[in-house]
């Protein structure tokens, strides 16, 4: 049966009983709003707050949380899958058996998916720092597959081919060149640290209309929404079909396109030129996503954050705006717990144009800055980071809390 497409705000009037409870409602501008959320039309979320109803314009939300986001067991195994499109899926286990992938989610449903929609899965998911490194290693390894070995705290990529996983789901098939020869070989799919395909979403897929976040942690990229007996049966832009009932809801997040944080941005173009520095260590990226250059936590006088960029000098980012956003703001500086010497410079342009530099020392008291940009009618964003020399040793700069809003 094909499902009907159809505005978050349609599908909120279908779900009356699903809104007439407590939340909160975050908005672009302003304090969050809590209250009974009583209903909802094509233009605007009606709050009831101490029995007196707000009139909230649907343009000015970002988000409505429904319920917290549970905490997974302690000493819970998982892997984590992603999509494409963004769909991130927390298994308990999974299998590739020829060309579909196979996840039984934590939240219970199994799922099954054609290889093509599959970006990359992590095995041992539940260790913070191969989360953290992964974000970073599969930023800056788009375009490549290969199967990510661990040994010890060594993780390393093995540039192959991969092929078709067996019946049973146990193996996969890759080829990998040994001695200027394709050889081709067998792996134990549960057995690696994780796997990066060479797959890209399709540019006819469909648009984000909403991001749902369960109360485990899974986020689903949504281009198609209707309810069903139990919940709401969703559609990824990338075609993946879950379902969810109202329990394992946390929230409806439309965030997208009216406030975005860069690092969950895919810039439209980037250089990161080598240098000397870089030779010896092929996983030493010049991009770093929500965490430091020692992959722990973004730090600049002594707040953490947990979304940003760490960029390292001789890096270009440039995002495709579309003149649809009016502010940029982060905070700029160096990690408080990366070592740094000399200077450090950001440079931020707009459509070719100079809107800001920024020059951070090692040797300043106060080691990071607060910047608000006017980007209004930017259709091209550009950051830049250079050093005060040729080279890029012990030089680098935090860009956290980065965003773009309307």
């Amino acid at each position: 049966m094909r499902l009907a497409r159809f505005s978050l705000a349609g599908a909120f009037l279908l779900l009356p009983f699903l809104l007439v409870r407590a939340g909160e409602v975050a908005l672009l501008k302003g304090d969050p709003i809590k209250g009974d959320i009583i209903s909802v039309n094509n233009a605007e979320v009606v709050v009831s707050v101490a029995g007196a109803k707000k009139n909230v314009p649907l343009a000015n939300i970002l988000k409505i949380d429904i319920q917290p986001v549970g905490a997974i067991a302690p000493g819970t195994k998982y892997s984590r899958a992603e999509l494409t499109d963004g769909t991130i899926l927390l298994a308990s286990d999974w299998k590739i058996r020829k060309r579909d992938l196979t996840l039984k989610l934590l939240s219970g449903p199994e799922v099954t998916v054609p290889m093509k929609v599959v970006s990359n899965i992590l095995n041992r998911a539940e260790d913070e720092k191969n989360t953290a490194d992964w974000k970073s290693r599969t930023f800056n390894n788009r375009g490549r597959e290969a199967i990510v070995v661990k040994k010890g705290e060594v993780i390393s990529n093995i540039e192959c081919t991969l092929g078709e996983g067996d019946a049973e789901g146990k193996t996969i098939a890759l080829a990998v060149i040994i001695d200027g020869e394709p050889t081709t070989l067998k792996r134990v799919q549960n057995t690696a640290h994780g796997f990066l395909f060479k797959t890209v979403l399709d540019p006819k897929a469909p648009p984000v209309l909403c991001k749902l976040i369960d109360t485990l942690g899974n986020i689903i990229q949504v281009s198609e929404i209707q309810p069903n007996d139990a919940g709401l049966k969703v559609i990824t832009p990338a075609g993946a079909a879950l379902d969810f009932s109202f329990k394992q809801i946390a929230r409806l997040d439309y965030a997208k396109g009216k406030l975005d944080y860069l690092s969950s941005l895919t810039p439209s173009k980037m250089v990161a030129k080598s240098n000397l520095d870089e030779d010896t260590k092929p996983d030493q990226w010049h991009v770093y996503k929500d965490t430091n250059l020692n992959k722990g936590p973004l730090t600049l006088g002594g707040v953490t954050y947990s979304s940003g960029l760490a960029l390292k000098p001789f890096t270009e980012l440039t995002y495709d705006l579309g003149g649809e956003y009016r502010e940029f703001s982060a905070l700029v500086g160096l990690d408080d717990n990366v070592s740094a010497v000399g200077k450090t410079i950001l440079v931020v342009e707009g459509d070719g144009r100079e809107l800001l530099t920024v020059e951070i020392s090692a040797d300043d008291k106060k080691r990071f800055r607060p910047v608000t940009l006017n980007i209004k009618d930017v259709q091209k964003l550009k950051l830049t980071v250079k050093a005060d020399g040729e080279f890029d040793v012990a030089r680098h700069l935090d860009i956290a809390d980065a965003k773009v809003s309307k």
